[in-house]
């Protein structure tokens, strides 16, 4: 049977079919110009399909990619900014060191007495008074109020010189046990306080001596008396009075002793 010839456009399409459809490629036939092609269009054809490769190599999974604008990349996002950094905390100011207390100031001690009577250089009064048959004198100018002795308070823990609390309205008066302030020694009972009857206070002092008897005044000069260069012993002693043979008191070397609880025996040297 025979096939009636291709014209030319029918065999660029059979040929470019079998491309498209991944099918092996017929060669492609050479077909003769029929007769009455005119000889100038045969050779425009003839040069358009020399220009035309016999094969076609294509791969048959080949796919071309037209890349796509490249996205554009991402911003880098902002780096944060760093957390600043915390303050230091003030360090605690030191508390302040306490100040130390003040030593307690010590006591003052009782002045001490220069030992001196008035009475070594001028004329003086002096009290004669009389306790359990010794005679005693005192400047009267080194005295002050005489009292008589009433009911007396008795105060537990004091010395055995202490007689007791005299209540008076004035003041409150120390009472001093006079013969055993002075004489403890001869002493051997309590009886000889029955005879006491007054009380002659010490200066300006809380203190105050109980005695017998009062002898009335006298004026003393300086040759009357017997004195004590120092107070020595008995710094209460001021002299001696030649004319009754009786002690003078010294009257504030007596108050500094009975301050501090001294009886005659108590003395420095």
């Amino acid at each position: 049977m025979n096939k009636k010839p291709l014209t030319s456009e029918q065999a660029l399409d059979d040929y470019f079919g079998d491309l498209l459809l991944d099918t092996e490629p017929q060669p492609m036939p050479v077909i003769k110009p029929t007769a009455f092609c005119e000889p100038s269009s045969s050779q425009q054809l003839q040069q358009l399909l020399a220009q035309v490769p016999v094969q076609l190599d294509v791969d048959s999974h080949t796919v071309t990619v037209i890349d796509a604008e490249p996205e554009p990349e991402p911003e880098p996002e902002p780096e944060p900014e760093p957390e600043p950094e915390p303050e230091p905390e003030p360090e605690p100011e030191p508390e302040p060191e306490p100040e130390p207390e003040p030593e307690p100031e010590p006591e003052p001690e009782p002045e001490l007495v220069v030992w001196q009577h008035h009475g070594q250089q001028h004329p003086f009064q002096a009290l004669f008074f009389e306790v359990n048959g010794m005679v005693f004198a005192v400047a009267l100018t080194e005295i002050g109020t005489i009292y008589q002795l009433g009911e007396l308070n008795h105060i537990v823990g004091r010395p055995d010189w202490y007689l007791g609390l005299a209540p008076l309205a004035q003041q409150n008066v120390d009472v001093v046990d006079t013969a055993r302030w002075v004489m403890a020694d001869k002493l051997t009972n309590h009886r000889y306080r029955d005879n006491y009857r007054y009380m002659v206070m010490l200066g300006n002092s809380q203190w105050g001596l109980a005695c017998d008897t009062l002898h009335g005044t006298q004026t003393l000069i300086t040759t009357d008396i017997r004195w004590r260069q120092q107070a020595g012993k008995r710094p209460w002693l001021a002299g001696m009075v030649k004319q009754k043979m009786c002690a003078l008191i010294h009257v504030d070397a007596l108050i500094q002793m009975l301050n501090k609880g001294l009886d005659v025996n108590s003395g420095t040297s």
